[in-house]
């Protein structure tokens, strides 16, 4: 089963003809002898009958974008290491347990757990579940205590 010509020539389903045979053109300059035939097979579905068109558009996923696709073609053209790594002088080494404080580290812990959050209790005092009423309380000792 042959993917959705949109798919393969990477355009959303709005891209008009012109921009169709631009990015047809580009694809079978640079790419393989398989990659431009199944370019050139999805040109023709797309600049053909319109209802192979419109029947394609139908199938295409809802905001298909093919930016990994994009990517992949990017970093196969520019896939160079911008820095040799393993050229540097003076290579980074991990964090040993000697580079940081510990004591510090664990005062700031012990000083977050320790402080309680900030509670803004208005809403609850406004929708509350049981109405609230100041003169009686809704529960009594002998109710809680003999059910």
């Amino acid at each position: 089963m042959k993917p959705n010509p949109f798919h393969v020539l990477g355009l959303p389903v709005s891209v008009g003809d012109d921009e169709v045979v631009e990015r047809f053109r580009e694809l079978a300059l640079t790419g393989a002898q398989d990659a431009g035939a199944l370019a050139e097979w999805a040109k023709d579905e797309l600049l053909g009958l319109p209802e192979k068109r419109e029947l394609h558009v139908l199938l295409e996923a809802p905001g298909a974008d093919y930016w990994g696709d994009r990517w992949a073609d990017f970093a196969q053209r520019y896939g160079r290491r911008p820095v040799a790594f393993d050229t540097r002088s003076g290579r980074a080494q991990a964090p040993r347990a000697a580079d940081f404080d510990l004591a510090a580290v664990a005062r700031r812990l012990r000083d977050g757990m320790l402080m309680p959050p900030e509670v803004d209790i208005r809403p609850a005092l406004d929708d509350a579940p049981v109405p609230l009423y100041l003169e009686q309380p809704p529960l009594e000792v002998r109710d809680v205590l003999f059910g």
